[in-house]
């Protein structure tokens, strides 16, 4: 009995992570494990654990190292994880989102031992638990004072990303073009904020959606989840961060007076200097009552006609904001022999490749490239 306690105990929970992740109900799981649903529901609550030939074929099925199942887990954390999501998202594109939140976690945490990442320095200003709408002037007023808190002026911010894991989050990107959401973010454990955004989108496009979950993080942080679920809460909700993110995106001062023309050709223009879509720079227009609600609406149907609602001009000439902070962790890791890439795909406890895709790493970076079992000859002369 007592050399039995010396063994890892199975947890419960990695396993509806895994599953969870890879989209999967506890039938569907059951199918390809040919077991039981009640056995899997069993694994799953903790009072029966997987025999060793059934945690092979889940290691199998849900592509995780056996030693994921044996995990301690990182974070009991209860804050709401926030969904630019589409009125088609499920539950379970919901479900598969935020569980990849918890292994960007699971990640950063690892290296959080080794590194010393950046200060957190985003505010949290709202930190009401009960949803009130907050009035789109004070939004407004929010949003200017992070920009000075930050010393960013008025200008155009050149990247958005690099700027907010400055300020301490943790972003990293995924395909996320069967789910309909655009990205997600969560307050970990009231410490540091994560984002995940979608590789999908356009640049434009991808850097609202980023100013909008910083928009979550600064007005929504501790709200509960039983008034973020109540839905006339969560429209409000969505719209106030799309406020947020216009106001901090397109300052009224700088972009506000640059206005001059509802013409598509000078929209064009204003994008190549502020790297934000045309349909939200002429939305911003009428929030800031320079466009009238027909000066909206006349923009929108000449980008219809022109068949600018999904791909505008001069969307390919920009590039992804790539996510950075993880990668240059674990290649200092590496490159100052801390650990070896080896040491680190095992530690973490995820696949080399979701490793590899979560910090932003080059596709094989995490393959071991140890020669020691490589002895030098030379030909005789």
């Amino acid at each position: 009995m007592e050399a039995n306690n010396r063994f890892p105990k199975f947890i419960p929970v990695r396993l509806i992570e895994a599953r969870e992740i890879r989209g999967m109900t506890t039938t569907e799981l059951a199918k390809e494990l040919g077991i039981s649903q009640q056995a899997v529901s069993k694994y799953e609550n903790g009072s029966s654990p997987p025999s060793l030939e059934t945690l092979e074929k889940m290691s199998e099925t849900l592509k995780v190292p056996i030693s994921f199942f044996f995990k301690k887990i990182t974070s009991t954390n209860n804050s709401v994880v926030f969904f630019r999501s589409k009125s088609l998202a499920t539950v379970k594109s919901k479900k598969v989102h935020a569980n990849k939140l918890k292994w960007i976690k699971d990640i950063q945490l690892y290296l959080n031992e080794i590194i010393d990442f950046p200060e957190v320095k985003i505010p949290r200003i709202i930190t009401r638990e009960n949803y009130i709408p907050t009035d789109f002037e004070e939004i407004d007023e929010i949003a200017s004072k992070v920009r000075n808190m930050w010393g960013l002026g008025n200008g155009p911010i050149s990247n958005v990303v690099l700027l907010l894991e400055k300020m301490g989050a943790i972003v990293a990107r995924s395909p996320f073009s069967n789910y309909s959401i655009d990205a997600c973010s969560v307050w970990e454990d009231d410490d540091r904020p994560f984002i995940l955004l979608s590789n999908d989108k356009t640049a434009p496009r991808s850097r609202f959606d980023i100013a909008h979950e910083l928009g979550h993080l600064v007005l929504h942080s501790r709200i509960k989840q039983s008034e973020f679920n109540i839905k006339e809460n969560y429209k409000l909700i969505e719209k106030e961060a799309n406020r947020f993110a216009g106001t901090f995106l397109l300052p009224s001062p700088s972009f506000g007076t640059e206005i001059l023309s509802t013409s598509l050709d000078h929209f064009i223009s204003l994008k190549k200097r502020w790297k934000i879509s045309i349909a939200a720079m002429s939305y911003r227009a009428k929030t800031l009552e320079i466009f009238s609600e027909y000066q909206y609406i006349y923009m929108r149907k000449k980008m219809a006609q022109n068949n600018w609602l999904t791909n505008e001009p001069l969307d390919n000439e920009f590039s992804f904001e790539e996510p950075i902070v993880l990668k240059q962790a674990i290649e200092a890791i590496v490159e100052n022999g801390v650990k070896t890439r080896q040491d680190i795909v095992n530690e973490i406890g995820i696949h080399r490749e979701e490793i590899e895709a979560i910090a932003n790493l080059d596709n094989g970076y995490l393959v071991s490239n140890d020669q020691a079992n490589i002895i030098p000859l030379r030909f005789k002369k």
